[in-house]
C-alpha cells in the first residue's frame, strides 16, 4: 500500500510538472529546433517560410509548404530531409506535401525543406519537430469506487499522457476528466452517478488522438457518506435523530435508511464490520430527522435505554454508514419515596434525622429504568422556589444538609444513561414521582442526667433547647431497655411522656439501695397543621414526623453509711478503722478524720476505700483523732442530703467515734556476733521513759522492764547458724506502753569446709567444698597466699558448691580461699583455704612458647615427613605473649577449616600443584590459649627447606619434576578456597629453603607456581632488560639464570633473532608448563652477547596466534 501510494503521489507531481507545460490536447501542434543551416551564397534565395507538418493517424504525418515563393524561380525542386538519416527525399517543384507512412505510434520525425537548382541548394526551412498520434491502451481496470473518486490502471502503450473522459448519460456525450502521463491515476467523481469512461491517447506534441480510444468501463458512484447523526431524547419512549442534507441537495437521492447492529445488543457499539438491519427508510433529500419511538418489552424498560444507529444515504446505489451514535432515551423516576422501611426486617424504622433525611424507592418497573436520581426539596411546599436538588446512585439515599425540625417537601426525579434529567413537560409524564413530606427531627434534650435523691429514687431532669418551629414538639418520651428473648435483641419500651415542650423532670421511686438505673429519652414530634389542613385525613398531605436522636443518662441510689465504727490497731503513728458494712453494701466508703472530738469537726478527707477496714498512717503520736465513714454509690457520688430529703431518718454519715495514738517507739537494731548469737541495740528520743520492753516477732518476751538507761541486749544459744530471727522492741512512759519498731537479722554462716581441687588441666581448675547452709559464697584466689584476687562475691550470687576457674596459665599453683555468706550478706568469721596441690598442666609438647620481652628472635620447627622441616621465626617485639602450633598434618587432618574446604581448594590449584604433603596450619594462642587472629606487629619469616641431593635444579623424587626456581609459598584463601602464592616468596638455592615474611598465621604450603597457560596476547618476557650478575632486581628471576616468558598456551615455538636477523636460538617449552626460561644461550650452547634481540612466540595449536617482542641482554 505505501509503495502505491507513493506511485499515485509521484505520478501526481509528475503530472503537474507535466501538464503545465502544454495547453489542452487540442491546442499543441509543432516544434521547431535551432538547427537549420542559412547557405547565403547559395545562388538559390528562396526558403519555405511556411514549411509545417501535421500528424494524419498513429502511423503517418504529413509535410507541407506553400510553393508561391518559388514560382518563376527557376529551381529544379525540393530536398526534403530528414534528421534520422543522411540521405533526402527529392520532389518535383510544383510538389506542396509530403505524407511519411508506416511509422509507429506516437513517433517523432525532424525534417526541413530546402529548394535545389542544379547543384545548387538554398538554405534550410524551419527544422520541424513532429510526433505521429499516440495509440490509447485497449483496456484498463478501475477499483476503490467511492462517492468522490475512482483509482484507474492500465498498460504503457504508445503515448506521452493519457485522456480520462466520462460519461454521465450513457454515453452521449463525453467531458474531459484529467489527463495523466502515468500509467495509474484516481480521478474525480460525482456521487451516486452511473459512470461510463474511456480513454485517449496524447502524443509528444500534446495531441490528442481523434476517434480512437480505449475500451468503455461501466460503474456506479455511491451517494456521498452523511455525517455524524445527532440524537436527542424526547421522552421515556422517544428519540429523534437528526443529520445535514446540505452536500446532498442536487446529487439525486431518494432519501435516508437506518440501521442498528444484529450482532450485538442495542444498546453497545457493533463488534464488527456488518452493515446491520435496516430499521426505517426516510424519504427525501431534504429529511434531516426521524423519531423513533420504543415500547416495554415485560422487565425491560424504554425508559433509561440506549439505542445505537448510523445511516446511508440511498440513491442508484446505498452510501457508507454514518459514524455510529448512540443515545438514551429519557429515565423515569419511581412513583412513591419514603423514609420507613425494614433496618432490618422486619422491622419497619423512620429514617429522619436532624439535618438529613434517608429516602428508599421502588423503580416502576425495572432498576434499569434510571442510570441514576435527583432528589429535589423544598421548604415552601412549591417545587418552583427555594428548590434544592441533589444526585442520588441508588436507593436508599441520605439527603443532607437541612435544617433540624423543619417541613420538607420532597420528590424524586430520574436521570438517565447520558447524565439527562427527564424533563417535566407533557411527553414525560413520569419525570417526577408523588411528593412525600417529612419534618426532620428536633435536636435532643441536654443536660440529661440522672441524679439519687435517696437511697432508693431518683431525679431524671433535661434541659429544653431553643427550638426552631416550637410549635412543632408534642414533648418528651421516657423509655427503658428490654430484651426480646424470642428474637434474640434488645429494644426500647416507653415508660412515660412528659407532654409540652417546657418539660425538664422525671422522678423514678421505690428502688434498691446503691443501684443503677437507665432511662432514654427523645423529644416526640406532631404536625400542629395537618388537623386544619383541607386534605385532612388523608395521611398523604401530612408531614411524616420523627423524634429527635435518642440519648440516656443513667444514676444510682444513694449507698447506706455504716454503723459500729472501731479501732483494731492504734500506735504512735497509725490507727486502724473497722466498721460494720450495711446490708446492701457501698461501693466504696470515705473515710474523714477530724483532731477534735464529736461532730463538729473539721473534717479532712483521708481516703475512698473498699471493704470495712481502713489502716490511718502518717500521725502524730499522742494525739486525739476522730473518725466517721461515709458511702459512695456505684458511679461514685457520695451519700449527701439523704438525712434531709428523709427528714433526718437516715445518717448521711457514720456515728464518730475517737481514739488517741501511742508515743514513739525506739529504733531497734540487730547485729551477728557468731553462728548463734545477736546482739539488739535501739535509740531512744521519747522523754519520760521508765523502762525498755523486748518482744518476739509474735510479742512473746524475751526481757521485760529494762532500766531506761539500758539500750543493748545481747541474745546468745540462738539455734541455728544462718537463720533469720525477728524482735520488736516498746518504751514504757507514765501513760503505759508505747509503740514498737522491730528488726530481722541472720547468724553468721558456717564457713564451707572440705575444699578440694577435682580436676587440673593446663588452663583451668575445679575446685569443690561441701555445702554448710550458706546463703551465697566469696571465693578468693593468691598465687602466693599473701595477695588475693576475689572471683566471687555476694554480688555475683555465687550459691554452687563447685567453682571451675579458666584462663589459668600453665605450669602454676593456685591456692583458693572460700568463705560463707548470711542471708545479710555478711561473710562468714573464717573461711576455707585448699592448701595442697593446685597446680594446672605442664605446657604440651606440640606448643612453642613466644615472649612479648625477648631480645632475639624466637624460632619454632616443625617435620614435615618426606619434604624437610618448616620454621617460623618472630621478629624481637613482633608478638605478644602467647604459645605457637604447628601442624604438619594439617592437608590430612585441619583443625580450623573441614578437611573439604583444603580439597577444593587443591583441585583448583592446577597447573601449580604443591609439594608431597607440604601443607601446614599454624596458630597463634595467649597464655590462656585464646586464639591470636590479629596480624603480628612486625611481618613474621616462615621457611621450608626442600630436597636436591644432587643441585640440578630438580626436587629430588618428583615426578612430574619440579623446577625449583617454580618453589613459592602458598597461602589459603579461606574464603574463596584458593591457594594463593605469596609474592614475597624467595628461593635460596645454596641453603635449599623457600622462604616468604607473612603478617598472621593460617594455612600455608610449599608448592610448584606454574601460571595458567594463556594466549600469547597476555605473554611477557622478563627481565627486561636483563643483566646477568648485577644482583638487583634485573638479575636472575626465582626461576634462574636466564628470560622467562609467560604464560604460555599449551604448546608453543619461541625463536630469538639478532638484529641482524639472524636466528639465535630456536626453542620448543614442555607443553602445559605455562611458562619458559631461557638461559641466554645460542643453538649452539654458548652465552649470548650483550645486545638488542628479537623474539617471535607461536602457538603450535594456532598458526593465528603469534606475538612478538624486543629483550635487551646487558652484561
Amino acid at each position: 500500500m505505501f509503495i502505491k501510494n507513493l506511485k499515485i503521489f509521484s505520478a501526481l507531481l509528475l503530472s503537474c510538472i507535466f501538464l503545465s507545460c502544454f495547453e489542452h490536447a487540442a491546442y499543441a501542434a509543432v516544434s521547431k529546433t535551432s538547427k537549420r543551416v542559412l547557405r547565403r551564397s547559395s545562388p538559390v534565395s528562396g526558403v519555405a517560410s511556411d514549411f509545417n507538418a501535421v500528424a494524419v493517424s498513429t502511423h503517418s504525418m504529413q509535410w507541407s509548404w506553400s510553393t508561391g515563393t518559388f514560382t518563376g524561380s527557376g529551381i529544379d525542386g525540393y530536398y526534403l530531409h530528414s534528421a534520422t538519416t543522411s540521405n533526402h527525399i527529392t520532389l518535383a517543384p510544383d510538389t506542396s506535401f509530403y505524407i511519411d507512412a508506416g511509422l509507429d505510434a506516437n513517433r517523432q520525425e525532424t525534417r526541413w525543406l530546402t529548394a535545389y537548382d542544379g547543384a545548387d541548394e538554398g538554405s534550410d526551412s524551419e527544422h520541424i519537430d513532429k510526433f505521429t498520434y499516440a495509440l490509447p491502451p485497449a483496456t484498463f481496470t478501475y477499483d476503490q469506487v467511492t462517492a468522490t473518486g475512482a483509482y484507474m490502471t492500465w498498460l504503457y502503450s504508445r503515448a506521452a499522457a493519457y485522456e480520462i473522459q466520462g460519461s454521465t448519460n450513457g454515453g452521449v456525450d463525453y467531458v474531459h476528466n484529467r489527463a495523466s502521463f502515468i500509467p495509474w491515476q484516481t480521478i474525480p467523481l460525482l456521487s451516486n452517478k452511473n459512470y461510463m469512461l474511456r480513454m485517449g491517447a496524447i502524443n509528444g506534441d500534446n495531441e490528442l488522438t481523434p476517434g480512437v480510444y480505449s475500451a468503455t468501463r461501466t460503474f456506479t458512484t455511491p451517494p456521498l457518506t452523511p455525517g455524524a447523526v445527532s440524537a436527542v431524547a424526547l421522552s421515556s419512549y422517544t428519540i429523534q435523530w437528526s443529520w445535514s442534507t446540505g452536500t446532498f441537495t442536487g446529487t439525486g437521492i431518494t432519501g435516508y435508511r437506518f440501521y442498528r447492529s444484529t450482532t450485538t445488543s442495542d444498546d453497545a457499539l457493533p463488534s464488527d464490520d456488518y452493515d446491520g438491519v435496516a430499521v426505517t427508510f426516510v424519504p427525501g433529500d431534504t429529511a434531516n430527522s426521524w423519531t423513533e419511538t420504543f415500547v416495554d418489552s415485560g422487565t425491560i424498560t424504554a425508559a433509561n435505554s440506549r439505542h445505537t444507529r448510523w445511516i446511508k444515504a440511498v440513491g442508484l446505489i446505498e452510501s457508507l454508514k454514518s459514524p455510529i451514535s448512540q443515545k438514551y432515551t429519557y429515565a423515569i423516576a419511581p412513583a412513591t419515596c419514603t423514609v420507613v422501611y425494614f433496618d432490618p426486617d422486619p422491622y419497619p424504622v423512620s429514617h429522619i434525622y436532624e439535618n438529613s433525611v434517608k429516602l428508599t424507592w421502588v423503580p416502576r418497573l425495572a432498576a434499569a429504568e434510571a442510570a441514576q436520581y435527583i432528589v429535589e426539596y423544598t421548604t415552601t411546599a412549591d417545587f418552583a422556589i427555594g428548590l434544592s436538588t441533589e444526585t442520588a446512585s441508588g436507593a436508599p439515599h441520605t439527603v443532607s444538609g437541612l435544617t433540624d425540625n423543619t417541613k420538607y417537601d420532597l420528590r424524586m426525579g430520574a436521570i438517565n444513561g447520558d447524565g439527562e434529567p427527564t424533563p417535566a413537560n407533557g411527553l414525560n409524564p413520569f419525570a417526577h414521582s408523588m411528593f412525600y413530606r417529612v419534618i426532620t427531627s428536633p435536636h435532643s434534650p441536654s443536660n440529661f442526667a440522672a441524679l439519687p435523691y435517696t437511697d432508693t429514687s431518683l431525679d431524671f431532669t433535661w434541659s429544653t433547647t431553643n427550638y426552631r418551629n416550637p410549635s412543632y414538639i408534642s414533648g418528651y418520651t421516657i423509655a427503658e431497655q428490654l430484651y426480646d428473648s424470642v428474637n434474640q435483641l434488645y429494644y426500647l419500651h416507653a415508660v412515660a411522656f412528659m407532654p409540652g415542650v417546657s418539660s425538664s423532670q422525671y422522678a423514678l421511686d421505690y428502688l434498691i439501695t446503691n443501684s443503677t438505673h437507665t432511662r432514654y429519652i427523645w423529644t416526640s414530634q406532631t404536625d400542629p397543621d395537618f388537623a386544619s389542613d383541607p386534605n385532612y385525613p388523608d395521611d398523604n398531605y401530612r408531614y411524616k414526623c420523627g423524634v429527635s436522636p435518642t440519648i440516656n443518662a443513667t444514676g444510682a441510689t444513694f449507698a447506706t453509711p455504716p454503723n459500729d465504727v472501731s479501732f483494731d490497731t492504734v500506735t504512735a503513728r497509725t490507727v486502724g478503722i473497722w466498721w460494720r458494712e450495711p446490708e446492701v453494701p457501698a461501693t466504696a466508703y470515705r473515710v474523714e478524720r477530724s483532731t477534735n472530738l464529736g461532730e463538729r469537726g473539721p473534717w479532712v478527707f483521708v481516703s475512698s476505700v473498699t471493704g470495712s477496714h481502713y489502716n490511718d498512717t502518717g500521725l502524730t503520736p499522742t494525739t486525739t483523732y476522730s473518725y466517721r465513714i461515709g458511702a459512695v454509690n456505684k458511679l461514685g457520688i457520695q451519700t449527701i442530703g439523704l438525712s434531709s430529703a428523709t427528714d433526718g431518718n437516715r445518717r448521711d454519715y457514720s456515728f464518730v467515734r475517737s481514739t488517741a495514738t501511742l508515743h514513739r517507739s525506739p529504733t531497734l537494731y540487730g547485729v551477728a556476733v557468731g553462728t548463734e548469737a545477736i546482739t539488739w541495740s535501739w535509740t531512744n528520743d521519747v522523754a519520760g521513759v521508765q523502762t525498755f520492753n523486748l518482744y518476739t516477732s509474735t510479742d512473746g518476751i524475751i526481757a521485760s522492764g529494762l532500766a531506761a538507761s539500758v539500750t543493748f541486749w545481747a541474745e546468745t544459744n540462738l539455734p541455728g547458724a544462718n537463720t533469720a530471727y525477728s524482735r520488736r522492741v516498746r518504751s514504757v512512759t507514765l501513760y503505759g506502753e508505747g509503740d514498737f519498731s522491730s528488726t530481722t537479722t541472720f547468724t553468721l554462716a558456717n564457713p564451707p569446709d572440705n575444699v578440694t581441687v577435682s580436676t587440673a588441666g593446663g588452663h583451668s581448675l575445679t575446685v569443690g567444698w561441701t555445702a554448710n547452709g550458706s546463703s551465697r559464697y566469696k571465693i578468693d584466689r593468691s598465687v602466693d597466699r599473701s595477695v588475693w584476687t576475689t572471683l566471687k562475691s555476694w554480688a555475683d550470687v555465687f550459691v554452687s558448691t563447685s567453682f571451675t576457674d579458666s584462663s589459668l596459665s600453665y605450669a602454676t599453683t593456685y591456692y583458693y580461699s572460700i568463705s560463707g555468706y548470711n542471708g545479710d550478706g555478711f561473710v562468714s568469721l573464717s573461711s576455707s583455704t585448699h592448701g595442697g596441690t593446685s597446680r594446672t598442666l605442664d605446657v604440651p609438647s606440640d606448643l612453642a612458647i613466644v615472649y612479648s620481652t625477648a631480645i632475639v628472635t624466637q624460632s619454632a620447627t616443625g617435620v614435615i615427613p618426606g619434604v624437610g622441616q618448616v620454621t617460623v621465626d618472630l621478629p624481637p617485639g613482633s608478638a605478644p605473649d602467647g604459645y605457637i602450633y604447628i601442624s604438619t598434618d594439617a592437608a590430612a587432618n585441619p583443625v580450623g577449616n573441614p578437611k573439604s574446604d583444603l580439597d577444593t581448594a587443591l583441585a583448583k590449584l592446577s597447573p601449580s600443584k604443591l609439594m608431597g604433603g607440604a601443607v601446614i596450619e599454624l596458630h597463634f594462642y595467649d597464655p590462656q590459649i585464646q586464639p591470636f587472629t590479629g596480624n603480628f606487629n612486625s611481618p613474621v619469616r616462615l621457611t621450608f627447606t626442600y630436597q636436591d641431593s644432587n643441585n640440578d635444579g630438580i626436587i629430588d623424587g618428583s615426578s612430574p619434576q619440579i623446577e625449583v626456581g617454580t618453589l613459592r609459598v602458598f597461602t589459603l584463601d579461606a574464603q574463596a578456597l584458593i591457594w594463593q602464592p605469596v609474592n614475597s616468596s624467595v628461593v635460596d638455592r645454596a641453603a635449599k629453603t623457600v622462604y616468604a615474611d607473612i603478617p598472621h598465621f593460617s594455612y600455608y604450603a610449599l608448592g610448584s607456581y606454574i601460571p595458567l597457560a594463556g594466549t600469547l596476547s597476555n605473554t611477557i618476557a622478563y627481565p627486561n632488560p636483563y643483566k646477568p650478575g648485577s644482583g638487583g632486581d634485573f638479575d636472575q628471576s626465582v626461576f634462574g639464570d636466564g628470560i622467562v616468558f609467560e604464560p604460555l598456551p599449551q604448546r608453543t615455538n619461541i625463536r630469538i633473532f639478532s638484529v641482524a636477523g639472524i636466528l639465535v636460538a630456536d626453542l620448543d617449552p614442555a607443553a602445559g608448563a605455562g611458562r619458559f626460561l631461557w638461559n641466554a644461550r645460542n643453538k649452539h650452547g654458548s652465552r649470548v652477547a650483550s645486545g638488542l634481540y628479537f623474539y617471535v612466540i607461536t602457538n603450535k595449536d594456532n598458526s593465528s596466534d603469534k606475538c612478538s617482542g624486543r629483550i635487551t641482554i646487558i652484561k
